[in-house]
């Protein structure tokens, strides 16, 4: 599928927006930690209306190893916040913000990048001019389709529209695209999965969230429907110093911060440094592992995390069954896993399993794999239609993936 060719500003950075981030990935692992970086003019600045290019000797110095040695075109000039373009590779495509001067911004930045095939670019300083925008003469190899894909769409800007980046990107690594209503396939066999038709939400190869989820729901419901029984008002304090939390003032429980809460906005806490996140790592490299990008991008919308339920995900992962979000007292919400013996589940009971099957779950999941995970993580036998207990039957009827009736 061939790319439309770009009509706006925001076109031609979208164009590029997700080959750009995998090529800064690999320069960057590439070189390493960076000392410094070195500008040397090859042609004096007042030729820059000329046909020959200025071209820009670089050199990196690197914490590690030799410097790195390359060349670079000036596309434009920085002076005084004003963007000013030398490059016409932009004429052709009758966009105004692609010649003359503009005010400055990262997002022409990125179409200077898109206009150069989307080269690792620096801002250089020349004493007395201003900045130059130079966009090296440098290749890096790229990753794998796959993990290029989920760390490039773990950062899209959500005004981007993703199926052009995308499509875009394909076009970088020389692939097909074939879209579907709610997939994109490329032709090395990566496909993403779009949320509401447009918004990338899963990279084949590993478990779908529909499936993480059902695997949670039940066990969940149960853990919580005992946090109930142990506190009935959720009275909770936190204290982020020692990571415990206070259950009605009596019982001291390891609380470990999940996510953070704030405008409406949701934000894992691997990426919000007001709160201790190291153990939510793990779900950050389950997230990637699986191409799950809810799990690997660093905030989204409140509405929809709590659509997908990401805190009953987290659970199995982390191993951590009992959630409580709490008011921080700074101005956010902050969502706990809590983790104590009096949180563990007692041995499986008939009425325990038969109350927990009553909990409603989200009818876009498959209740038969949930039941039947539930079963597992509860050491129950299911047949496919009843969990045994003690000699005691709990049958569940299902219509299609959907419990019908429990008995």
């Amino acid at each position: 599928m061939a790319i439309p060719s770009p009509s706006s500003l925001s076109d031609v950075i979208t164009d590029g927006i997700l080959a750009q981030a995998g090529v800064d990935r690999a320069f960057a692992a590439q070189l390493g930690k960076i000392r410094g970086v070195e500008f040397n003019l090859n042609q004096a600045a007042d030729n820059e209306s000329a046909d020959t290019p200025i071209t820009v000797q670089v050199r990196i110095n690197r914490a590690q190893g030799a410097p790195f040695d390359s060349s670079g075109t000036v596309v434009a000039w920085i002076h005084d916040g004003q963007f000013t373009w030398v490059s016409d590779r932009g004429a052709e495509f009758n966009i105004p913000e692609l010649s003359g001067t503009h005010e400055h911004s990262d997002g022409l930045i990125h179409a200077a990048r898109t206009l150069h095939g989307n080269a690792p670019a620096f801002i250089a300083p020349f004493p007395g001019r201003g900045q130059a925008l130079v966009v090296l003469n440098v290749e890096p190899e790229l990753g794998d389709v796959r993990g290029d894909l989920i760390d490039s769409l773990a950062e899209l800007r959500p005004d981007l529209d993703a199926q052009r980046a995308i499509t875009g990107y394909a076009a970088v690594r020389g692939l097909g695209v074939r879209r579907g209503p709610s997939y994109i396939a490329l032709s090395d066999g990566t496909s993403v999965t779009l949320r509401n038709g447009h918004r990338p939400f899963e990279v084949s190869g590993g478990l779908s969230l529909r499936d993480v989820r059902a695997d949670s729901a039940f066990s969940s419901a149960e853990h919580q429907l005992l946090f109930d029984a142990l506190s009935p008002t959720h009275q909770v304090s936190y204290n982020p110093q020692t990571g415990t939390a206070l259950i009605d003032g009596q019982h001291e429980v390891t609380a470990l911060p999940l996510a953070t809460i704030e405008d409406g906005q949701w934000r894992w806490a691997w990426d919000d440094q007001r709160v201790p996140g190291q153990v939510t790592e793990g779900l950050r490299r389950f997230g990637r592992d699986n191409g799950l990008l809810p799990l690997v991008t660093p905030a989204l919308p409140v509405d929809q995390a709590e659509a997908l339920d990401l805190t009953s995900v987290a659970k199995p992962i982390l191993q951590c069954w009992t959630d409580v979000t709490i008011d921080s007292g700074a101005g956010f919400h902050v969502v706990l896993l809590l983790e104590h013996p009096r949180l563990h589940l007692p041995p499986a009971s008939h009425a325990a399993v038969e109350a927990t099957l009553y909990s409603r779950i989200d009818p876009a999941l498959d209740a038969r794999r949930a039941v039947a995970a539930y079963a597992s993580q509860r050491q129950v036998p299911f047949d496919g239609s009843s969990l045994t207990i003690d000699g005691q039957q709990v049958t569940v009827e299902f219509s299609g993936n959907q419990i019908k009736s429990i008995s």
